[in-house]
């Protein structure tokens, strides 16, 4: 199951898609998952969307990729 967290804080964070870092820096309850999407509003009014499954993870990024106009 993904888990959506909202949060405040860092002011316009732009949409990424990321893996968890090898280092234990991205912390969750001590469960990595296969990554997360973040991003927030000029306010600081954000979310991180922890992605448990490798299939969802491929599945937006290839929504996301599919939204980015190539030049």
């Amino acid at each position: 199951m993904n888990k959506l967290d909202t949060w405040r804080g860092e002011k316009s964070r732009q949409l990424r898609l990321s893996r968890p870092c090898k280092c234990g820096c991205d912390y969750r309850g001590g469960n990595t998952g296969a990554g997360y999407l973040t991003a927030s509003d000029d306010h600081g009014d954000g979310f991180t969307l922890w992605i448990e499954s490798e299939d969802d993870y491929q599945i937006i990024r290839g929504a996301i990729m599919s939204e980015i106009p190539c030049e």
